[in-house]
């Protein structure tokens, strides 16, 4: 006999039996069946007990071979091998999961695994005939066999594939993240070489379990704490610091306002690069003081104004020069807001502090500010103001509402002489504050959550006039926001209040700008074929802004391409302009839609748009928006002068 009961010390086992039953309740407390690498981690503390209580049960029968039924003891020791290796098998899986961007890549590292998991597997079960890795004797008991060493060679090549893995996408991974899963293998070796040289001392249990548990701990603690793909903080941690801050600071926050478009443009390999770099990079200038408060947001706190300003140019110079150095052939301008303020020991309200930082973005964004946007008095007595419009919206987003108004503007056919169509504008009239501007309060109802049901009012009201005024109204195009669009319920809710007031979908024309399909397009063309094919009629808004993709316009329903007065002011300038907007109108014809400009406010511009064969034209030149009585005054009016 090998093994006698005074040589053998199994206090590890019973020690990591106990505490791996703990880690497993710890995971299964908040398992997620969807969570792949949580379900790795419960596996690999669901073998680490096995092994450890098998090799308890393996040294019993080992010490007590004469008593024990070889068949009994072979089946411990079996099952002892089994799970012994499935530990390793498990983690090595969890690295490639997390580390390797592709789901081709993931396949291969899972098969490549599992195929050496499945050899060992065999190898394990053939030993009851085979003896390759240990045997019994009624005389001897447990001998070695020539494959004694397996369970070594098999836990250095899995160890050795973390290794190589976290080396070779060091890129896609976090500082932190890249040294515990260096470590993990270190761990697991150090115990293996001591297991080598001491037999007689089982520590197999000790080294599965301790190499786990540190990871475990390691990684979940991190994800609490900091973000895995950027490697920053996440934003509680943010709150808490501000919340204790002894002295003032300054609150720094960049804002990457076209991260959709990037998004949509990289893929998840690059996506993946493009945040560790940018959060390596902000860590460095703000270092143990550097957030992720959100998809598209950075935030740090800076000692004083004058070195957050330094560091916002090399940032905003580094971010927007990093998509190109990530993929050299493919360009994607990024579009940054960044801004900073000033708080004092007892201004450390997060909530007010992350409103006027947010106002601050709006407001860098709408102005196109490049330059880093300081909180001023001025700042301050405009977030005043926006408080106090959102708890107008608040009041008179209602059907009854009469400071809550839709008006609208007539559109001119050139092709019938006469207005034929209009377009609902909402209004907000006679407040507390006067009457406020459209772009004032729709700002704040998007940022304040009430899009949705601004939208939803002014289509109800909408419906109303066209109901009441149905001998000179045949239809009204509304703006539908991207909240209106996404919600599951758009079909049912626009039929619903068409039958309400018992109008044809005809009678409505939805309009909606490209900005809606970025997050959501799967989902809006549905909602826009449906629609369509029971007569409602679509227009694109602000062609010639921003981002434009033709495909769209040609898998999409559209009617009507709606352009924008940028390209009337862009034929004014040169002829060049000229030929472009030929071109496009031409090119809109040729596939059967319609054009319609708008913002034509002088005589040449109403010439030029009228030379290249648009349809429609919308603008001060015909009419400015009017409350509905005017409008249908002007309609009576324009039915009457094409009648004589």
């Amino acid at each position: 006999m090998e093994f006698g009961a005074g040589h053998y010390y199994i206090l590890g086992e019973v020690i990591t039996c106990a505490m791996s039953a703990l880690l497993c309740i710890n995971i299964l407390l908040t398992f997620s069946a969807y969570d792949r690498r949580q379900r790795l981690f419960l596996y690999a503390g669901i073998s680490t007990f096995l092994s450890a209580f098998f090799d308890i049960c393996a040294v019993l029968c080992i010490t007590y071979y004469t008593t024990v039924p070889v068949v009994v003891s072979k089946l411990v020791s079996t099952l002892f091998f089994v799970f012994l290796i499935f530990t390793p098998f498990a983690m090595a899986n969890y690295v490639v999961d997390v580390t390797y961007p592709l789901a081709r890549q993931k396949i291969f590292g899972y098969v490549t695994n599992g195929f050496l998991y499945v050899l060992f597997f065999a190898v394990v079960i053939l030993n009851w005939k085979t003896g390759w890795i240990f045997s019994y004797s009624a005389s001897q008991g447990y001998v070695r066999g020539p494959l004694r060493y397996l369970t070594y060679v098999m836990t250095a090549f899995y160890c050795a594939c973390i290794i190589f893995s976290v080396i070779i996408n060091r890129r896609l991974i976090a500082r932190r993240i890249f040294m515990v899963f260096i470590a993990y293998p270190i761990i697991c070796a150090v115990f293996v070489i001591f297991q080598f040289f001491r037999p007689h001392i089982i520590f197999n249990g000790i080294a599965s379990f301790s190499s786990v548990y540190f990871a475990y701990m390691v990684i979940q603690t991190y994800l609490i704490e900091v973000d895995i793909g950027t490697g920053l903080m996440v934003e509680s941690k943010l709150k808490k610091r501000i919340a204790v801050q002894k002295r003032g600071g300054v609150l720094y926050v960049l804002s990457i306002e076209n991260m959709n478009l990037i998004r949509a443009s990289m893929d998840y390999s690059e996506l993946g690069q493009f945040f560790v770099a940018l959060g390596q990079f902000f860590n460095l200038h703000f270092p143990h003081d550097s957030y992720h408060i959100s998809t598209h947001r950075f935030a740090a706190i800076g000692r004083n104004m004058s070195e957050v300003q330094e560091k916002s140019a090399i940032i905003s110079k580094y971010a927007e020069n990093l998509v190109s150095g990530i993929n050299p052939y493919f360009h994607i301008p990024i579009n940054i807001c960044a801004v900073a303020m000033n708080f004092a020991r007892d201004e450390n309200d997060y909530e007010v502090l992350m409103d006027i930082m947010n106002n601050m973005i709006l407001k860098a964004k709408s102005s196109q500010t490049r330059s880093l946007m300081v909180c001023d008095e001025a700042v301050l007595v405009e977030r005043e103001r926006k408080r106090y419009i959102y708890h107008i919206l608040r009041r008179e987003l209602n059907f009854d509402s009469e400071q809550f108004q839709v008006w609208y503007q007539p559109i001119y056919s050139i092709a019938d002489k006469h207005f034929t169509y209009m377009e609902a504008l909402s209004r907000l009239r006679n407040t507390e504050l006067g009457n406020i501007s459209p772009q004032e309060f729709v700002q704040v109802a998007e940022s304040r959550g009430l899009i949705e049901r601004l939208g939803s009012v002014a289509f109800e009201k909408t419906c109303k006039f066209i109901s009441d005024n149905r001998d000179v109204v045949k239809a009204v195009s509304v703006n539908f926001s991207a909240y209106q669009m996404t919600n599951p319920d758009l079909v049912q809710n626009v039929l619903s209040t068409l039958e309400r007031y018992s109008l044809k979908p005809e009678n409505i024309i939805m309009e909606i700008t490209e900005s809606i399909f970025i997050d959501n397009y799967d989902l809006v063309r549905e909602h826009m074929i449906q629609l369509s094919r029971m007569g409602v009629k679509f227009y694109l808004d602000d062609f010639g802004t921003g981002y434009s993709n033709l495909s769209n316009v040609v898998a999409l329903p559209f009617s009507t391409i709606k352009m924008d007065r940028s390209l009337v002011m862009m034929m004014e300038e040169s002829e060049r302009g000229v030929k472009l907007f030929t071109n496009l109108v031409s090119t809109f014809k040729g596939a059967e839609l319609k054009v319609l400009v708008e913002g034509v406010e002088t005589n040449n511009q109403n010439a030029l748009v009228e030379s290249v064969g648009v349809d429609y034209i919308q603008g001060f030149l015909y009419s400015r928006p009017l409350e509905p009585s005017a409008c249908v005054e002007l309609l009576k009016k324009d039915m009457a002068d094409a009648e004589d």
